[in-house]
C-alpha cells in the first residue's frame, strides 16, 4: 500500500484535469495512488482521463453532480477504506510542482501534532503573485481572512504558516485524524463553498495544527475575471458563510455576531437594490432565509438566477465624457485601479491632470452608504465601484442607516432563535 491517497475532484474541466494529473505523475515522489472523481461531466472528461491515463489512476464516476463536497467525499471514502497514512485533496484546475506532494508528506512525517498541511498557492496566470497561503477565521468581522492574497512574493513569506483552516485546492491530511476522531469527512450539505474551510477548521478545533508549507508550491487557475453567468456563487457563499458562523461562533459572541452578520447581509441586499441588480438581491435573500431555516444541500430550482450584476448606470453616465479626474487623498494605487475601471466602461475616457478642466470629477471614499454628510455637488465612488451620481442616489444614501437598523431589528431575534435551534440539532 502506498503512503498517500490523492483525490482530484472534476466537473467539466477536461483540459485542466488531465494537466493536473500529469503534473502529479511528474512528482519526485511516487508513493501515492490517484483517485479522480468525476461529478457527471458532460465535456468528455471521463473519456479523456481513461484514454490518457488508463490504469495509472482510479476513476470514480458519480451519476450526478454532487458538488465540491460530495465529489471529494466520493474519493475520500475510497481512500479511507485503505491503509493510506495521508489523504491529499486537489482541485482539478491545479498544477503541482514536482516537490509539492513530497514536501507536504515530509512535513507531516516530522510533525505529529499537525493534522493538515497545505501548499502555497500562486495564481496560474500571474505566477509571481500568491493566491492564498492558508486562512484564518475572523470572529470579529465574521468572515475568512486569506493570508498573502494577491501578494507579490518578495521573499518575506514564512516557510511555515500556522492557520485556522486551509482550502482543499491543495491540502494533505492525516487519515488517522479523520478515522479516530469526530472530525469526519467534508460537510456534504454545503454542496460547495465553505465546505473545505469548515472541514479543516474541525481539525483545529480537535487540537491538531493546520499549517501551510512554502516549499510545497502549486498553481491554481480558480476561474476568470469575467462576470459569472448566474448567481450560483452568491447563493452558496452567503448561505454557507452564515451557516458556519451560526455553528461555530463562541456562545459569548453570538449577539455581536448576529448584529454584524445581519449588517453584512443588509449591505449586500441594499447595494444590489441600489445598483438595480434584482436577481442578485433575490438570490441573497434566498440564501439568507435558507440559512435561517436550516436549508442545506443543492439549491432548489429557481434560487440560482441569471446574473444581472451591472454598472449600467455609471456606464451610461460616462458615455459622453472625454476626461476624468480622481480626488484620491494620497491613495495613488486605488486611484489607478478606479481609473482603469472607469476606462473599461468608456475606453475613450482619459485622465485629466487638472480637475477644473475635467468633464467629471470623482472623489474616492470607503463606502458610499456612509456618505450621508458628504458634499451634494460631489460624485463619490467607493472600493466596490458603487457611485453616487444624482439626487436619487443621495436619497438611497440618506435612507441607508434607518433601513439598516430596521432590517437588523426585524431579523435579529429570529436569527438568534435559528442559531440556538441549529446548535441543539448539531
Amino acid at each position: 500500500m502506498k503512503k498517500i491517497g490523492i483525490v482530484i475532484c472534476n466537473y467539466n474541466k477536461k483540459e485542466y484535469v488531465v494537466n493536473c494529473i500529469q503534473s502529479v505523475l511528474e512528482s519526485k515522489t511516487d508513493d501515492f495512488d490517484i483517485y479522480v472523481v468525476d461529478n457527471a461531466s458532460t465535456d468528455g472528461s471521463v473519456e479523456a482521463v481513461q484514454e490518457q491515463y488508463g490504469e495509472q489512476v482510479t476513476l470514480l464516476v458519480n451519476s450526478e453532480n454532487l458538488g465540491g463536497s460530495g465529489g471529494f467525499n466520493t474519493g475520500i471514502r475510497k481512500v479511507l477504506e485503505g491503509e493510506y497514512e495521508y489523504l491529499y485533496c486537489l482541485d482539478n484546475d491545479v498544477l503541482v510542482d514536482e516537490n509539492a506532494v513530497g514536501a507536504l508528506a515530509e512535513y507531516l512525517d516530522s510533525h505529529q501534532d499537525t493534522g493538515a498541511a497545505g501548499s502555497i498557492v500562486y495564481h496560474m496566470d500571474y505566477p509571481e503573485y500568491v493566491q492564498q497561503y492558508g486562512l484564518d477565521i475572523d470572529f470579529e468581522n465574521y468572515t475568512a481572512i486569506t493570508h498573502f492574497a494577491d501578494f507579490l512574493d518578495d521573499g518575506t513569506i514564512p516557510e511555515v504558516k500556522v492557520c485556522d483552516t486551509i482550502a482543499t485546492c491543495s491540502v494533505m491530511l492525516r487519515t488517522s485524524c479523520i478515522k479516530n476522531t469526530d472530525i469526519g469527512i467534508m460537510p456534504e450539505d454545503n454542496f460547495i463553498y465553505w465546505d473545505d474551510m469548515e472541514w479543516i477548521y474541525r481539525f483545529t478545533l480537535a487540537g491538531f495544527r493546520a499549517v501551510t508549507v512554502k516549499n510545497s508550491v502549486v498553481l491554481h487557475k480558480m476561474g476568470s475575471n469575467t462576470r459569472p453567468a448566474n448567481t450560483f456563487i452568491n447563493y452558496y457563499m452567503w448561505r454557507n458563510r452564515l451557516n458556519f458562523f451560526m455553528r461555530y461562533t463562541p456562545e459569548e459572541k453570538l449577539d455581536t455576531m448576529s448584529y454584524r452578520v445581519l449588517s453584512a447581509v443588509f449591505d449586500s441586499l441594499y447595494e444590489s437594490m441600489y445598483r438595480e441588480e434584482h436577481n442578485v438581491m433575490q438570490t441573497i435573500s434566498y440564501a439568507f432565509y435558507d440559512a435561517i431555516r436550516g436549508v442545506r444541500g443543492k439549491a432548489a430550482e429557481g434560487k440560482i438566477l441569471e446574473n444581472d450584476a451591472n454598472d449600467d448606470k455609471l456606464k451610461k453616465f460616462l458615455q459622453d465624457k472625454k476626461t476624468y479626474y480622481i480626488i484620491a487623498s494620497g491613495d495613488k494605487e486605488r486611484a489607478e485601479q478606479t481609473g482603469h475601471f472607469l476606462c473599461s466602461l468608456n475606453p475613450s475616457l482619459e485622465a485629466c491632470e487638472n480637475k477644473e478642466q475635467a468633464d467629471v470629477v470623482f472623489q474616492l471614499c470607503d463606502y458610499v452608504m456612509h456618505m450621508a454628510k458628504g458634499e451634494r455637488d460631489s460624485i463619490y465612488i467607493d472600493s466596490e465601484n458603487n457611485v453616487i451620481l444624482d439626487k436619487e442616489d443621495w436619497k438611497c444614501v440618506e435612507n441607508y442607516s434607518y433601513s439598516r437598523s430596521l432590517f437588523i431589528y426585524m431579523n435579529q431575534a429570529p436569527f438568534l432563535d435559528a442559531v440556538q435551534s441549529l446548535r441543539k440539532n448539531k
